[in-house]
Parts: C-alpha cells; structure tokens; sequence
C-alpha cells in the first residue's frame, strides 16, 4: 500500500511527465506505423500487409497471456523499461537496414514479429503499470487520458509522415523512410528513464523459485485467471462486447493502407495516404477526448455500446461506397471516433473492475483480445488478395470483406443486447 513518506504531489507531478513522454512516442509511432505500411503496401500490395498483419499477430496472440502474468509477478517499472529498450533497438536496425534498400517482405516480416512480441509485455504491463498510479476511483478516467495521448499522438505523426515519405529530407537520403525508423526509436528513449513509482501495489516479495516451480505457478495464475473471469458476469460480458469490436470492426483500420492505395479517388499519392491515417488519428482523439468526458459523467447505461457499434457499422460502410475525397475523410474520422471511444471505454472499464491483483493478467486477456483482432485483419488481407487474384479488383474485394465483416459485427451486438442490459456498468 502507500507508504508514509510518499507524496502525492510528486507523484502527480511524475504522472503528467509520463503522459507527456507517452505522447511523444506516440508520435513517433504514428509516423512509423504510416510509413511501415506505405513501404509495405507499395512494395508487397495486399499480400504484403497480410503477412506483418499475421507476422505481428502470432507472438501477440500466443505470448500475451503470460505477458499479463509476468507483470503481476515482476516490477513493473523494470518490465517497462525493458520493453522501450528493445522498442529502440528494432528502431535502430530497421533504420539501418532502409538507408540503401527497400527491405525484404520476409525482413519487414520479421520486423512486425519482434514487436508483436515485445507488444505482448509491454501493453498489458502498462495498462496495469497506470491502473496502480492512481486510486480505484480514477482509474478509468486515468486509463483514458492515457489513451488520448496516444490517439493525439498519432494523429500527429500521422501528419508528420507525408514529410518523412519524402525520397530526401534536406540533404539527407530517405528513398525507404529510414528517417521515420530513426525517429521511432528516438521517441522510446524518455520513456526509459520517466515511468514512475507505484503507489497503490499488492505485489509481495517472494523468494527465488526454479523454472519448473515458476512455469507451475504461471498455469496456476493463468487458471485463477480464467476461474476469476468466468465468475464475474459484468467483466465477461464486457469482454464479449471488446472481442467483437476488435475482431469485426477493427479490421477495417488495420487495413486501412489497402483502401487508402487501392481506391481510386486516393490518386496513389503518399500524402493523401498520410491524411487518410491523420483522419483516423483525428477520429481517435475525438473518441479519446469522449471516453474522458462519459468517464466523468453520470453515464452508466451498457447500451450506449450498442449506439457506437452501430455508428462504427454505418460509418465505415458509409467510408466505402463514397467516392468524394471530403466524405471519405469525414467518414473515416468517424470511424476512429467509434472504434476509439467503445474500445477505450471498453478496457478502461474492465480494469476498473477488476482486483488489483488480477489487473494485469486482465489486461494480458484484452491485448490477446487485440492480438486476435490483428490475426483478424491478415486473414481478411489474406482473403482480399485471394479474391483479388480472380478477376476482382483490389478494391472491390476489399469492400465485400469488410461489409461481410461489419454487418456481422451488427448482427452479434443486437444478439448480445440482452446480456448487455443486465449489466451494472460503474464508470
């Protein structure tokens, strides 16, 4: 618990300079992620995007879980820092590898792996990380704070990275985005050295255990986990509500590069490309920006989940059958702000109600959740290139995965309602 000496101004204080450090490497990874699609997706096409989507998802998906265990188990601060550490690494040596040369699909794949891998710690550590920063109260209005940095964040990169897909910056090659790698690495630096103190933490010291004795005491915590979920009605439910937006709706971000290169008002211009994810990025800070206001409201009803499927669900069909550039931005800004808003709350929900001892394994189940989501979307990306390569255009393929997956998507939350209504949501 707290300790006598600790002081709440200072901690306050170290909180903010972490929510500014986050912000910044948001930024730099909004950049990253732009140009690392656009260097796929013109390159590799669809199939290209299908495999760093898969690369990425397999360690997510499998690793995840006992990601959330390690950060019940260790400190989270030195997890944390860990995790930065090799975030700038894979930074360094993806820029050095694009000074001279595109890198190879299986190099780039290989690429999307490790930090699906290193996302597999560091997600669920820090959602727990911030949950012991602040009382149970503040909690979700912490979470989403935290989740506005990050959507601000992107969306500047976002408008950052028409200027880093340049072929040079001043006098400096830049043919493959090297510079974009650089800056992703640089942007994971100050996180190393101002993640902050717990304050409210249940974490005991034990004693060294043996391997064998550790993976034992893992499955065990694994089992209490899923035990502890399938006895708590509201998490579950909520859960069931995030895997379904993940998996159904979220394919449609993820694979955003393919509609913005393959789309015939997009002009294959990388700056219209940039301004397609800035619109995103946009929609995600509106959402964010929301998340924080309902967070502080007296809003307590669980359909107003089903209201923002459902704009999610119109919003991107909308997206792909317009063809007016201005409608397409206005429709993919919504899309953010839906996909933001349920999701955000969503998580920030979850950990709200959940005991403090189990929060990061909860979270380790939202990011499997999320890993599942990005598996998702390179199956889809697999399917677009399948029906693509039969007579039907990229585009148009495309457009049918998705509306097959956003209406089904629909479907499953109207079917969901009931459970919906008997929860007893405590924002």
């Amino acid at each position: 618990m707290i300790s006598a000496d600790t002081s709440i101004q200072g901690i306050s204080l170290r909180l903010k300079l972490f929510w500014c450090t986050s912000l910044f490497s948001a930024v730099t990874l909004g950049v990253y992620l732009v140009v690392f699609n656009w260097l796929t997706v013109k390159n590799y096409g669809a199939f290209g995007i299908s495999v760093i989507t898969i690369s990425y998802a397999i360690p997510q998906t499998t690793m995840v879980l006992f990601g959330g265990l390690t950060s019940d188990s260790i400190n989270k601060q030195t997890l944390y820092r860990v995790c930065q550490t090799l975030y700038v690494v894979i930074g360094i040596v993806l820029f050095l590898t694009a000074i001279d040369e595109v890198p190879s699909l299986w190099f780039l794949g290989l690429f999307s792996f490790a930090n699906g891998l290193i996302e597999a710690f560091s997600s669920p550590n820090k959602t727990s990380l911030i949950s012991n920063l602040v009382p149970e109260s503040k909690i979700t209005f912490t979470q989403q704070m935290f989740y506005f940095a990050t959507a601000l964040g992107c969306v500047l990169g976002s408008v950052l990275s028409a200027y880093f897909l340049a072929p040079q910056v001043l006098t400096i090659k830049n043919t493959y985005g090297a510079l974009a790698f650089l800056l992703y690495a640089l942007g994971n630096i100050p996180n190393i050295f101002l993640v902050p103190k717990l304050i409210y933490t249940d974490q005991k010291i034990t004693p060294e255990k043996t391997f064998a004795l550790k993976m034992k005491t893992s499955l065990l915590g694994l089992k209490d986990s899923l035990l502890y979920l399938r006895s708590t009605f509201d998490i579950r439910v909520l859960i069931w509500i995030l895997a379904l937006v993940l998996m159904l709706g979220m394919p449609f971000t993820y694979l955003l590069s393919i509609y913005a290169h393959e789309h015939s008002t997009m002009q294959h211009s990388s700056k219209l490309f940039s301004h397609l994810y800035a619109a995103l990025g946009a929609g995600n800070i509106l959402g964010a920006l929301l998340g924080i206001l309902v967070s502080k409201s007296a809003v307590k009803q669980a359909t107003l989940f089903v209201y923002i499927i459902c704009g999610l669900c119109a919003s991107a069909i909308a997206a792909l059958l317009m063809t007016e550039y201005w409608e397409i931005v206005l429709m993919i800004l919504l899309a953010g702000l839906f996909t933001s808003i349920c999701t955000n709350l969503l998580k920030g929900l979850i950990q709200s109600q959940s005991r403090v001892d189990m929060r990061g394994r909860i979270a380790g189940f939202t990011q499997l959740l999320a890993g599942f989501s990005t598996m998702s979307a390179g199956l889809a990306g697999f399917v677009i290139h399948h029906l693509s390569n039969y007579e039907t255009s990229p585009y148009a393929a495309y457009e049918t995965v998705q509306i097959v997956l956003l209406g089904l998507l629909a479907i499953l939350t109207l079917l969901s309602l009931p459970s919906i209504l008997k929860l007893h949501i405590r924002i």
